[in-house]
């Protein structure tokens, strides 16, 4: 079958762009002479201020009349001037305009510098369509016709007034009629701008006709928003099939019945209903009950109802939510009656049967959400979280008594929660719930909650955890300082036990190997000298006991050795300084020799094995200096350098050559102090002194202080 609008739809769309093409083919300095011309320039081209001359017919004139909107042969554009449109100026008028294009708010438009009425005439056809086709955005400035159901008829506020008549214009907004219009074709809906005296009666639910201009509402960004029709007075509608003179005279429908299946489908007609009001929010909602079945109604009308109120409502029937809702509703209250009794939902399957009726449950009370808008409390109920919002401010003290963790009987209007989950078949089950509470008094406190709640516990438990880990922190310290303690005294045990098992070694070889010898060769003498004594000889018996003397003496001087071996009780008390002067002092004591020590650098502590050793070896060269070298001066130089220590002894005897042979090897002494400063891992030398004498120098690397 042969469709012809859809036939001409293509034809008017390549018409445009033919236009529109020709249009921007113009020469930037050429008169642009249509209106989609104009429209076909971009927002920068249009700014630019391109020459225009149109000739149209006058569809609208605004409210202040400093612009209009003119049709000519191609389309609608919107025609700013700069002065007030003459007051005799008719709709339909043909007017010849000269001016600039301008890059308008959302599209492109004319700056008029001169207007002038050329004759008289009659509207064009407007251009049927529909609200969908409307929103797509392109029609602004366009002359249409639709066809629907008028919903709603009201005044608009003074300061919302866009437009004016055709004719003459009112002396002030306030005094100028202007009426907004919910206008509806099947679910499409749009808002609609009637210029002049309407009679709403004769409107609402009737089937209309209406001619208007396109005014797309758009954002800053010239972006289109929606799609606005505006109407220059009362005759641009025509009612098709008016509504009925008594609309509560219509047959009262059940509300378990609307929206049910019928084989010619839905008129979009306004129905009547009624029920017994379960809940109402003043000029927003009203909430309706009849049997075991709830309804939702949204209502701008003014009242106060009270649940248990009997109640005649007229609306229109939406769909989309779970259950069907009425909107555009007025309502006539026809009796009082007792508050409902809220039906209980048992489990979650009763949900989709009680959408929007007064139901209650029992459940636990989880968290309570405050905003300046509104109160929220989060629900625990049969695993399901349920939000219920209160429609009414709740006072501090009830709000105060409201504690988390309580188990709280909640009673309010029953909203499937926002799941779109659908069967195949198509049937839709509810699993979610939310709540509308009425009033403060729909929440009741059945089990308080317990002193120790999550939130407590958690605050409890914040601090204990920061003092159980401070605790082990310092636990953690303590314990590694005596693990270092324990560790550093188990190393210095260990090198105490290691230096003591060492001396106890080296004592008992050298009494093993000196004194133990040496005593035994004194046992043999003198058990020599005792068989010659007994047997009367006597001559043998001298030389015994010289032989014994010889040794006993070896023996002493041995001793002496292993004794100065030992650390010295005078550095227990004195630094190493005063200890070699106090040692050398004890030396030179009787003797006509003068021993002077002296210090450079800065004196301080070794290392106790560096001390005794460095005693020793003074000591040892300062006697060896008094036994040989009979000496008239001693000097003992202690030098603290930054990373070494230096000892030198002196004196001015003979000296000897150190070359010599035999010369180091009978000398006890220095043998012992080579093998200190060996052990001590310095540097040892021997030899005459530049002004004569012997010179004992030990340079010993001791960098850090005790």
């Amino acid at each position: 079958m042969f469709n012809g609008r859809k036939a001409i739809l293509p034809l008017l769309t390549f018409c445009s762009w033919a236009v529109a093409t020709t249009a921007g083919d113009v020469a930037p300095g050429a008169v642009l002479d249509n209106a989609a011309a104009v429209r076909s320039l971009s927002a920068q081209a249009a700014a630019t201020g391109r020459p225009v001359r149109l000739h149209g017919k006058l569809l609208l004139v605004t409210a202040p009349r400093n612009a209009i909107v003119l049709i000519d042969d191609t389309e609608g554009i919107y025609v700013e001037l700069d002065h007030v449109v003459p007051d005799d100026y008719r709709l339909g008028d043909e007017l010849e305009i000269t001016g600039s294009s301008g890059a308008g708010d959302f599209a492109p438009i004319v700056r008029a510098q001169r207007i002038d009425r050329t004759g008289t005439g009659t509207l064009p056809p407007p251009r049927r369509t529909t609200i969908a086709e409307l929103d797509a955005g392109g029609l602004d400035a366009a002359w249409v016709e639709l066809r629907g159901i008028v919903r709603s008829c009201k005044p608009t506020p003074p300061d919302q007034i866009p437009v004016s008549r055709g004719g003459a214009v009112a002396p002030d907004p306030a005094a100028h009629q202007s009426w907004l219009v919910t206008f509806a074709q099947g679910d499409d809906k749009m808002e609609i701008q009637i210029n002049g005296p309407v009679e709403p009666q004769e409107l609402v639910d009737a089937e209309v006709r209406l001619r208007g201009v396109v005014f797309n509402v758009h954002n800053a960004n010239r972006q289109f928003v929606r799609a606005n029709l505006q109407l220059a007075d009362a005759s641009m509608i025509d009612v098709i099939v008016p509504p009925a003179r008594d609309p509560f005279a219509l047959p009262v429908q059940r509300l378990g019945e609307v929206l049910r299946f019928s084989r010619s489908g839905f008129s979009g007609h306004r129905l009547h209903v009624r029920g017994v009001v379960t809940g109402h929010k003043d000029r927003h909602t009203l909430w309706l009950r009849e049997g075991d079945r709830g309804m939702r109604v949204a209502s701008l009308q003014e009242g106060n109802l009270a649940p248990g109120d009997e109640v005649d409502v007229l609306g229109f029937p939406d769909h989309g939510g779970y259950a069907p809702s009425l909107s555009d509703a007025v309502f006539r209250k026809i009796a009082s009656g007792p508050a409902p009794v809220p039906q209980r939902l048992s489990a979650p399957e009763d949900i989709s049967l009680h959408d929007t009726n007064l139901v209650v449950i029992d459940a636990k009370l989880r968290e309570i959400r405050t905003s300046s808008e509104e109160l929220e409390l989060v629900l625990d109920w049969e695993g399901i979280e349920v939000h219920a919002r209160m429609l009414q401010p709740a006072a501090n003290e009830d709000v105060a008594a409201w504690q988390p963790g309580s188990l709280v009987r909640a009673a309010g209007i029953c909203v499937v929660g926002q799941t779109n989950f659908m069967r195949p078949t198509g049937l839709w089950l509810a699993e979610d719930l939310q709540l509308w509470l009425r009033d403060p008094r729909d929440l009741t406190v059945l089990r308080a909650a317990p002193w120790l709640t999550t939130r407590r516990a958690l605050f409890l438990m914040i601090p204990l955890a920061v003092v159980a880990l401070l605790a082990l922190v310092v636990v953690a310290i303590v314990a590694r300082n005596q693990i270092r303690q324990r560790e550093e005294a188990r190393k210095l045990a260990e090198v105490e036990f290691s230096a003591m098992l060492a001396e106890r070694n080296r004592l008992a070889r050298d009494i093993h190997d000196t004194l133990a010898q040496d005593l035994n060769a004194v046992s043999m003498q003198l058990e020599l000298a005792k068989n010659s004594a007994k047997f009367g000889v006597l001559d043998p018996v001298v030389s015994y006991l010289v032989t014994a003397h010889q040794i006993v003496r070896k023996c002493l001087a041995e001793a002496r050795e292993s004794i100065w071996n030992m650390r010295s009780h005078i550095l227990e008390k004195n630094d190493l300084p005063e200890a070699l002067r106090l040692v050398a002092a004890q030396l030179g004591a009787g003797r006509p020799c003068e021993i002077r020590t002296h210090v450079t650098g800065h004196t301080r502590r070794l290392a106790p094995e560096v001390e005794n050793n460095l005693l020793r070896i003074g000591q040892e060269a300062v006697s060896n200096a008094l036994k040989h070298a009979q000496p008239r001066e001693i000097e003992v130089e202690l030098g603290y350098e930054e990373r070494a220590v230096r000892l030198v002894v002196r004196d001015d005897g003979p000296g000897f050559d150190p070359a010599a042979e035999g010369a180091t090897s009978s000398h006890f002494g220095l043998r012992g102090m080579r093998e200190r400063v060996a052990h001590l891992n310095g540097k040892f030398t021997v030899g005459r002194d530049a002004r004569g004498g012997t010179r004992i120098e030990v340079i010993v690397e001791s960098p850090d202080s005790v």
